[in-house]
This record gives structure tokens, sequence and C-alpha cells, in this order.
């Protein structure tokens, strides 16, 4: 016990030396937490989007988009339809929403929605999951519904010059005259929402929308009845095979029933890029502290062969001398992982964007480059503690490899040929 306690104290010996020793033990701990809380990140993403999709089936007018000005897909569902689905078994929710399509620039275009407030803010072309992240502002509430109030996108919001800074006072005016070689003009008057929040997505189009109250819309588009989507909810993933044959009996041929697959087109796409790609750095990170705490511990014990050659001349036994290195050798694993992880906690969410953009961001698909870290909603500080354990441990036995290695060579010796060796 003497022998460990006075390889414990001796961490503090050289306090230079134990700063650069733990930094460069706790810099592959930092790269490892990153990487692993990026990864845990999009799969909680992926979690999400399926909790909005799996059970649910989106009901649409036959051979229509349902968008109220877009040529040719302008036709909606019956106003009855969301009666008729509501009485079906084992439908637990249907939520109704009308689609509008407003020109941005060239044939480009973006996507207004109309929603009951409470109901989910779904992403259209993606599998229309729903619910992005509020980034600015705050999210409706039961007094918005009907008001001139809406919810922007956060490259709608660029576009059209609304940022953070000035959403206290942001104010859009919604143009139904307003075309484009896909979009036919409506003889409707312009009217003026106020902007009480900016969502983040995860992709390029998805940011691409603006939601308000569905009363709202049928007065700026003249929308008396009808809707563009219905989306209905299962009670469970076994039922959604009869929901939808009921669906079909009810509404006959006038509605198509869709299955979106955006949670596992993500899943297949970005989930698994950003999987493959954490782990390839996560193993580089463990490589990287096996051999810097290899050679860290090696060169350190092999600089201090006089104080072993001492040692031995004074009656110190191998045994103890080894026990001592080693007992150095553990405490500056521990300390190494301490400072990493406290690194990790006071820098890992501003580090983790830059090290996403730099390794991740360019195997990802297109749409989702720019947006997909800003809507994750920050990087977790929370990594598990059994792989923090599993590092450390593995630093921990490396270490002892190294300051062994490096005792048992220079115990070898006579205390003088040691004294004289370093």
């Amino acid at each position: 016990m003497r022998m460990i306690a006075l390889g414990i104290r001796n961490l503090l010996r050289n306090k230079l030396r134990l700063m650069v020793v733990a930094l460069l033990i706790g810099f592959p701990f930092f790269l490892l937490m990153a990487f692993q809380a990026i990864g845990a990140a999009v799969r909680a993403q992926t979690e999400a989007l399926k909790q909005g999709v799996d059970t649910n089936l989106q009901l649409r007018a036959k051979g229509s988009l349902g968008h109220v000005n877009m040529l040719g897909s302008y036709r909606l569902l019956p106003h009855d339809a969301l009666e008729k689905v509501r009485g079906i078994e084992h439908v637990v929710k249907v939520e109704p929403y009308l689609l509008a399509m407003s020109p941005t620039e060239g044939h480009n275009f973006a996507m207004h929605m109309g929603l009951n407030v409470g109901d989910a803010k779904r992403l259209e072309s993606h599998g229309e999951a729903g619910n992005p992240r509020i980034i600015a502002g705050h999210d409706f509430t039961p007094e918005d519904a009907g008001q001139d109030v809406g919810l922007i996108g956060q490259g709608y919001a660029r576009w059209a010059g609304i940022t953070p800074e000035n959403l206290a006072n942001a104010r859009f005016v919604v143009d139904p005259t307003r075309s484009n070689p896909v979009i036919f003009p409506l003889n409707r008057p312009k009217h003026e929402l106020k902007i009480i929040g900016i969502y983040a997505s995860g992709y390029v189009f998805g940011d691409l929308q603006l939601f308000m109250p569905v009363e709202t819309f049928r007065r700026i588009y003249g929308v008396e009845r009808g809707f563009s989507w219905l989306f209905v909810t299962a009670d469970s993933v076994d039922h959604v095979a009869f929901v939808e044959r009921k669906i079909r009996e009810a509404l006959g041929d006038g509605a198509d029933v869709i299955a979106p697959k955006g949670a596992a087109t993500f899943a297949s796409t970005t989930t698994r890029t950003v999987d493959r790609i954490a782990g390839a750095v996560s193993l580089f990170a463990v490589a990287l502290m096996v051999v810097v705490v290899f050679f860290v511990m090696l060169v350190t014990v092999r600089e201090r062969a006089r104080e072993i050659g001492t040692l031995k001349a004074i009656g110190a036994s191998d045994g103890g001398i080894v026990v001592q290195f080693l007992a150095e050798a553990m405490a500056l694993s521990v300390a190494g992982g301490l400072l990493g992880m406290l690194l990790f906690r006071a820098l890992g969410g501003a580090v983790a964007g830059r090290l996403f953009a730099l390794s991740v961001g360019p195997f990802l698909p297109a749409q989702y480059k720019d947006t997909l870290f800003e809507s994750l909603g920050g990087i977790s500080s929370g990594v598990g503690p059994s792989t923090v354990g599993l590092v450390l441990l593995i630093a921990m036995f490396v270490a002892s490899v190294g300051s062994g290695y490096g005792v048992w060579q220079v115990t070898r010796l006579s205390p003088v040929e040691a004294m004289k060796h370093e």
C-alpha cells in the first residue's frame, strides 16, 4: 500500500508533466465521446421520426397531391371523409391538413400548411413525420387557433429575411396571386401573418414550410370545405392493415391511401452513414489513445531510470517499484479520462458541430448536409457509463502495460547501471 500511495503522490511532483500527459490521454477520450454523442443524437432523431410514422396512414384525393393551387393536383378529399375515417375501429386519431404552394426563386417553391393547433407539424415529401424542433420563438398554443399567426422553417425564414433577432416583430405576407410554372394564381387578397416561431427539421425542403391554423388557411385561400390530407393513426402497428382496408371500403375509389416511408429512408441513409463514420472515428480514437498512452508511459518510465536505480540501491524490491509505477500509470489514465470528460461537458456541443461538418457532413445525402446537425437539438453530454468505463479500463490496461514494460526493462539492470541508463 505504501508503494501505491507513493506512486499516486508522484503525480504531483511535476505538474507540467501531469497536465501534458493528461491532455494527451484526454484528447482521444474527448474525440470518442463527441462521436458517440453524435451517433446517439442521430439515432434519437430516427426514433422520433418512427414514432410519427409507423402507425400512420396518409389519405389524399385519388391521383392528387392535394395542394390547392398546384396545376393538375388540386383536388381535395371530401369534407365528410374526416368523420367517416374517425368512426373506423382501431383509429385513435385523425389529423386534417390543407396545403398550398408559394413561389420563392425561379421554379422553386415553399409549402404553406394549415393544421389544427395541437396536431403534428408534418413535413411534406419526407414521410410526413412531424414536430420539428423549435429553434426560436415558441410553438402554437390553444389560443392561436384561428389567429393570423405562423410558424416558419429556418430555410424559408432565411429567404424571407426573418431571423431569431427580429422575430419579435416578424411579419410574413401570404400572396395567393403569385405563381410559377407549377402553381396557378388564386384571386385572393394578400394576408399578413405574425411569425411566432422558427423551426429546424433536419433537411432542406423540410425547412421550407410555413404552418398556420387551419381556419386561417381557409380564409386566406378561400377553401371552405375539403382537406388536402388526412393522417390516420392506428392504435398499433398490428392494426394498420385492418384500418387501411376499412378506409378503402369507406371512401371507395375516391382516395389514395399511402403508408409514409420517410423514417425508413432516414434510417437507411443518414442514420447508417452517421453510425458507420462515428464507429470508425471511435475506433480511431481508441487506437490513438492506446498508442499515446503506451508510449507516453514507456517514455515517462525510461526518463526516470535514475530514480528507479536509486530505489533499488536503497533496498526497494523490483515488485514494489513495479507497483509504484503501475499505480502512477493508472492514476494518470484516470486523470486523463476525467479531463477528457470535463472538456466534453464544457465544449462538446460547440466542437461537435464542427466535427460533424468536417467528418460526417460530406457523406450525407444532399438534403441533410446543411440542416441535420442543427435539428438534433444539440449534442448531449451524457455518454453511456458503459462506454466511458470500457474505454477507461482499456486506457488503464494499456498504461499498465506501457509502464510495466518500461519498469521491467530498467529493473533488470543493477542500481548503478540503472542510474547510468537515463
